[in-house]
């Protein structure tokens, strides 16, 4: 399974992209320390100003600046980091918790219907909304540091998938449960922690993985919902955009942050929301490149050769007809 993983195309690609931007994350938060170039006018030869924040996407600013002269380039290879590491570490715990729950769930027996049905309510409610309502008061407070308020979204986060997510769990495993060998085994007599971790884990587990990629591709949906909203990861402090109003900006330059504080400036400069927007989109793909690829290692079976030995001759298969095989009936006349 894990060779068959490594050896698709499909993976390989979505793999290195991500494995990549996060390369050149850290890379720009260690070495770089986290610069952002700024610069508000750009000078001719003469050293005279020529043109003015902020500037078009070109061969000095690859995707533009904003009215500051902030490099929105580096401002996304800053917060890259932040971004995929959330969908990563969030999933990863949900994956987790609802798998623990999936088991909880094993027993429930007459009550399972009922808690089925309870749990799917929760389709209904725009998650993004829910977490406005409740997050988006409190990470505006300064009372909270980064830290705080990023913990406190992520476990909401958490918590919002793991009944729906140990439900699907939990049919992963009715589904294996069905299966001839679980019958044999409980036959034989095996014991439930037995058939559970020889016969029923082993099976569960390419399905458990592909879950987290799933997992991952919706918290980056979700963050970018959220940065429309205004709720940014660890934070949101308001900015004064003209002597009217005010914007929200990241503490952190997580995408999401970039969506949301660059989303007034949408007529004046169009790539602020754009290459933010694109990056989502190409994370999101890679993931479900590597999504596909799992579901291609799972379904492959290895094909069987027969090993032919050295002195194995292929037998000749005769078909030999006797007379004697045969017995003709004729029919008499009666006349």
């Amino acid at each position: 399974m894990i060779k068959n993983i490594w050896k698709d195309p499909f993976f390989i690609v979505g793999f290195l992209f991500v494995f990549g931007l996060l390369i050149a994350s850290f890379y720009h938060q260690i070495v770089l320390d986290n610069e952002i170039y700024e610069e508000q006018y750009i000078h001719d030869e003469e050293g005279m100003p020529k043109e003015k924040a902020p500037f078009e996407p070109s061969s000095l600013y690859w995707f533009g600046s904003d009215r500051m002269g902030a490099d929105l380039f580096s401002q996304i290879i800053s917060g890259a980091k932040y971004t995929i590491g959330i969908a990563l570490v969030v999933s990863l715990l949900r994956v987790g918790l609802s798998f623990i729950g999936s088991f909880l769930l094993w027993r429930a027996g007459r009550v399972m219907p009922f808690i089925k049905g309870l749990s799917q309510s929760f389709y209904y409610i725009p998650s993004a909304l829910l977490i406005f309502f409740i997050v988006g008061p409190i990470i505006q407070l300064e009372n909270f540091t980064f830290w705080e308020k990023a913990f406190f979204e992520m476990l909401l986060i958490i918590a919002i998938a793991v009944p729906n997510t140990s439900i699907l769990i939990k049919e992963e495993i009715n589904l294996i449960e069905k299966e001839e060998f679980i019958t044999s085994a409980k036959l034989m007599g095996g014991s439930r922690v037995r058939i559970l971790s020889k016969h029923i884990l082993p099976h569960l587990w390419p399905k458990l993985l592909l879950i987290y990629v799933q997992q991952v591709i919706a918290v980056l949906l979700l963050l970018a919902h959220l940065g429309i909203l205004g709720v940014f990861f660890g934070g949101t402090t308001m900015r004064e955009f003209t002597t009217e109003y005010e914007i929200p900006v990241s503490d952190s330059n997580e995408w999401s942050g970039l969506i949301g504080g660059y989303y007034y400036q949408l007529r004046l400069a169009p790539w602020l929301v754009f290459f933010p927007v694109f990056s989502f989109a190409a994370v999101i793909l890679a993931f479900n490149f590597m999504g596909e690829g799992i579901k291609r290692s799972v379904n492959k079976l290895p094909i069987p050769k027969k090993v032919k030995s050295k002195g194995e001759r292929k037998p000749n298969i005769s078909l030999v007809v006797e007379k004697k095989s045969f017995i003709f009936l004729s029919r008499k006349k009666t006349g």
